[in-house]
């Protein structure tokens, strides 16, 4: 995939022409990363965004004694770094790093400021992508806070499940979505499955009953 056709892929440049997304096109860098690779620290001045072509890269904070706080695990065709970009001299507020093998696209934050501010289109979709993720952040962390981890794993099936068998990420993946560490994921995965609630063929799962995930998320 050539870096426009992954710019328009993108839901913060989707509506953009290609004559608008042209200087990013030169100046983008894509980065082929292995799994643990640190793409941003928390604190560092906000100089990139970040783009996800493959892979999946966790954003987490860090409090003053050391506790991680998962925010979120981006996939294919979403951003990370994003809100302290377009902030002059905003450092990042959470640590990017690959869960997993990656294709990351690397952009300069002065030339994405500089693009997006000088098109209307481009400034209302940012104005609608910073609204999705402060709705996506709150709702994240009101789940974390406030159900146990069945239900949070229910609600990831349900919202997977259709229209039928889909592939899930790894053990680690899943539980830094979730608020977890991998070896509970997989019990309550187990769980799930001698409940007759999935059934699972190597990282293939299928929601067979829909009806009691329903139930445990509440």
């Amino acid at each position: 995939m050539d870096i426009l056709a992954l710019l328009r892929l993108t839901p913060l440049f989707t509506e953009a022409s290609a004559e608008a997304l042209g200087p990013l096109v030169g100046v983008a860098r894509v980065l082929d990363v292995a799994a643990g690779t640190v793409l941003a620290r928390q604190g560092d001045a906000a100089d990139c965004l970040f783009i996800v072509q493959s892979g999946t890269v966790h954003a987490s904070s860090f409090a003053a004694g050391g506790r991680e706080l998962t925010l979120f695990v981006a996939g294919a065709r979403q951003v990370t770094g994003g809100s302290e970009v377009f902030l002059n001299s905003a450092p990042y507020t959470a640590t990017l790093t690959t869960l997993t093998p990656a294709r990351v696209l690397s952009l300069p934050a002065s030339q994405v400021r500089q693009t997006v501010f000088a098109s209307p289109d481009l400034s209302r979709a940012l104005v609608a992508h910073l609204a999705r993720r402060e709705a996506e952040l709150t709702a994240r962390m009101q789940r974390l806070v406030l159900t146990e981890l069945g239900a949070r794993l229910a609600a990831y099936l349900l919202e997977y499940a259709h229209p039928g068998a889909f592939p899930l990420p790894t053990n680690s993946t899943l539980a830094a979505e979730l608020g977890s560490v991998p070896e509970v994921v997989s019990r309550k995965l187990g769980e799930f499955y001698r409940l007759g609630l999935i059934s699972l063929e190597r990282r293939t799962v299928r929601v067979t009953d829909a009806g009691r995930l329903r139930d445990i998320v509440g």
